[in-house]
């Protein structure tokens, strides 16, 4: 679907409008995980009758990575309660994008864990309806989760810039490279494994760490997102070079709700901010 966008001054109104004078009360909070490990989010609270959003950054990044941000402030000053954590990514109270070249010990189902975490601790503050929005690399994150026993207060999942991981490898490239870490974790190798990965020209993982990653496919994705276990859509840029060609007619041809917007780019910089905030803020409301 072809997004054509409404004038500015009638979503500025609309924000205006819908904004309680409470919508940007809250701040960071800190919470300890199982491991022991301290985690952080942003937290705004907002009218109880709407349902919770937990916006998640993308790969490697944190809360603060503008697309997020702006995002998180437009829901905010919409009325909604909104959790925009940092994912550990292994390190206590991270607050800065990883580096590439930095030793990653993650896995994807810690990802997945610290997804459920925050899930319940919006449950904790009284919150029965969540919408889980992600960004970039964090949508994979998201259908993890979604695919690991979900809490049934998710109701909604909204994928900004979905990302497509065969748009540097092809399938058989990263079928190949999985089994070779398959094959190296099966006899003990735990020496690390370097490859081009994401937005990464060198990402240095041990093989069972990136294998957790690596074992996701282009139809692995469109599988899960075509049968996730709440309503989900996908908003792309027309022009986001950083997907491979035919993806959003490969989403669409799964059946797969899909918004298009004219002239943004992966980020949605710019002016066209405004016209992803609309998008998001009419999905979240089911208009």
């Amino acid at each position: 679907m072809i997004w054509t966008p409404l004038p500015l001054l009638a979503v500025v109104a609309l924000l205006v409008l819908s904004a309680p004078a409470f919508a940007r009360a809250g701040g960071e909070v800190e919470a300890k995980l199982p491991s022991g490990m301290v985690v952080g989010a942003s937290y705004h609270p907002g009218r109880k009758q709407l349902p919770a959003v937990l916006i998640l950054h993308g790969f490697l990044q944190t809360r603060d990575f503008p697309t997020v941000a702006s995002t998180m402030d437009a829901l905010a000053s919409g009325g909604y309660t909104v959790l925009a954590p940092t994912l550990s990514l292994g390190v206590s109270r991270r607050n800065k994008s990883l580096p590439c070249e930095a030793l990653h010990l993650h896995t994807l189902e810690e990802d997945a864990e610290e997804i459920a975490f925050w899930v319940r601790w919006l449950m904790s503050k009284g919150h029965s309806r969540i919408t889980l929005i992600g960004h970039s690399y964090g949508n994979l994150q998201l259908l993890a989760y979604l695919g690991r026993n979900p809490s049934p207060v998710v109701k909604q999942l909204l994928m900004i810039s979905l990302t497509d991981v065969e748009a540097k490898q092809s399938a058989a490239q990263r079928a190949r490279f999985a089994q070779a870490l398959r094959e190296r974790v099966a006899r003990g190798d735990t020496r690390l494994a370097e490859i081009e990965f994401g937005h990464c020209k060198k990402y240095v993982s041990p093989p069972a760490s990136l294998l957790s990653y690596m074992s996701i496919s282009r139809q692995r994705i469109l599988d899960a997102v075509a049968q996730s276990p709440v309503p989900a859509r996908v908003i792309m840029g027309s022009l986001d070079d950083r997907m491979g060609v035919g993806w959003v007619e490969h989403l669409q041809g799964r059946g797969i709700a899909v918004s298009v917007i004219p002239g943004a780019s992966h980020f949605f910089d710019n002016q066209f901010e405004f016209d992803l905030h609309e998008v998001v803020l009419q999905t979240v409301t089911g208009r």
